[in-house]
């Protein structure tokens, strides 16, 4: 039994002394995790890839006038901006010049399409305005081959018993929207010939504070404002969603944009304050749900604007970069 007991003893020292002389790197396996494993990476939904405080590395213009409107708009891979001086005095009349952009740089700055009365309403669309004459309004733009054309909208239908209400983000790009009571009509920035009909027929009580923030032209909903809520309307019948008591379906007031919508019919938002952005999905309730945080974007101007091509969001205004007129852009990839 002793014998035994001192051959234990023996085993333990020897295997203590083994352990205290292994080097510590044999210790532990390495594991090699194999990129197929059911525990996955995720991916960030919506990354910031690039950001360009000052387009051109130049301002967009030479006009150095603090009064002037400006409009700033992407279409056919052009970037334009609109300048509208204002009338300096009675005798004076409003100027409209273009600039252009493309691939990042300038190709042309003030190009001259014409002058306003000075009681003229303006509205800026791509590569021009909108602005009211003696009988309905009329829009003044440079096409794609710097060519000036010229488009009165009594050939949609529209005189002066329309008003001209703002321009509107949809799936199909900006739009320009003119309402006649109950009855709107949509055009769509560079299809100037054609217009969409509207009808809400649903009753809000006043039509004072109702306002369209986004148009899906693929499903048919309107995206509107009133009363501090949000509906969501239908183009084709005018009616909005109902709730399970049959009371228009409200959704809470929201202070951000809807620049689209992604495969699977979720709607994609943006809230942009300061100099952060924060983008992401809306669900069924329109609460946030896979949203990112992005810094580093100048802080939102009047004017800012939305362009969604497939999983890239492109984001342009114009602001003072180093104290000259310039315009920012940033391109988000969607995952």
């Amino acid at each position: 039994m002793k014998k035994i007991l001192v051959l234990l003893i023996l085993l333990i020292l020897f295997g203590a002394t083994a352990c205290s002389n292994q080097d510590p790197s044999e210790s532990y396996e390495q594991i090699d995790y194999d990129s197929t494993s059911t525990s996955e990476v995720t991916k960030e939904q919506f990354v910031l890839k690039k950001v360009n405080l000052q387009y051109g590395n130049q301002q967009y213009t030479n006009i150095n006038d603090e009064s002037t409107s400006r409009y700033a708009f992407e279409q056919d891979d052009r970037l334009t901006v609109t300048s509208v001086t204002n009338a300096s005095n009675y005798f004076d009349t409003q100027k409209i010049y273009v600039s252009e952009g493309k691939d990042g740089n300038w190709l042309s700055k003030d190009l001259a399409i014409g002058q306003l009365d000075k009681y003229a309403t303006i509205t800026g669309v791509p590569g021009g305005i909108i602005f009211t004459d003696k009988e309905s309004y009329t829009v003044k733009y440079l096409d794609s081959n710097n060519k000036i054309q010229v488009h009165s909208f009594v050939d949609n239908g529209i005189d002066k018993s329309w008003k001209l209400d703002k321009i509107i983000l949809t799936s199909k790009g900006y739009a320009i929207k003119f309402n006649n009571g109950d009855s709107v009509k949509l055009i769509l920035c560079g299809d100037y010939q054609h217009s969409i009909d509207i009808n809400i027929k649903f009753k809000f009580g006043s039509s004072e504070g109702f306002d369209y923030q986004y148009i899906d032209l693929n499903s048919g909903d309107i995206v509107a404002t009133a009363y501090s809520n949000i509906y969501i309307l239908n183009l084709k019948t005018g009616e909005p969603q109902f709730d399970d008591l049959g009371q228009p379906k409200k959704y809470p007031y929201l202070l951000g944009d809807f620049v689209g919508r992604s495969k699977s019919g979720q709607w994609l938002y943006v809230e942009h304050s300061d100099d952060i952005v924060r983008i992401g999905y809306l669900d069924d309730e329109l609460r946030f749900v896979d949203y990112s945080t992005i810094e580093g974007i100048p802080h939102p101007h009047i004017g800012d604007k939305y362009f969604l091509h497939g999983k890239e969001l492109r984001m342009i205004g114009t602001y003072k970069y180093r104290g000259k007129d310039s315009i920012y852009e940033a391109l988000i990839d969607i995952n």
